[in-house]
């Protein structure tokens, strides 16, 4: 059986998502890089978070060097707001919200494991996934 996500040593059902508060996720890694003690669930929602960082810069990176209206796009999309995203930097409006918002609030239900939303999505995914790769097994 999967396990559950728990939070301050109780389990947290799908309705807590939204009551939940959590450090920013730049809070948790600068205590981290401070050397000083991180609970578990911080350390996993952070760690989540970090690996969704990389999916979504590969992905910019790869429309970025295709050209053309894929990059156009990621410029228009993700640089826009002088607020949150800078251009010189490299940072995307959606880095600025991951690294600064409650991480379970920017992750969502249904990238958290243990969450019913999560156990439908990988399902849904991972029923896709073997669909796709028999289809390809079938050539």
């Amino acid at each position: 059986m999967k396990p559950k996500f728990h939070l301050k040593n109780r389990e947290i059902t799908n309705n807590d998502l939204g009551e939940l508060k959590m450090r920013a996720t730049c809070e948790i890694v600068a205590d981290l890089k401070d050397g000083k003690e991180v609970p578990y669930e911080e350390l996993k929602i952070a760690c989540l978070v970090q690996s969704s960082i990389i999916f979504f810069y590969q992905q910019d990176t790869k429309n970025l060097l295709k050209g053309g209206i894929a990059a156009d796009l990621v410029e228009q999309m993700n640089y826009t707001d002088d607020k949150t995203s800078s251009k010189k930097l490299g940072y995307p409006s959606w880095y600025w919200n991951a690294i600064k918002k409650d991480p379970i609030e920017w992750l969502g239900a249904s990238h958290i494991p243990g969450t019913s939303e999560y156990d439908q999505h990988y399902k849904l995914s991972k029923s896709l996934y073997e669909k796709f790769a028999n289809k390809n097994d079938d050539k």
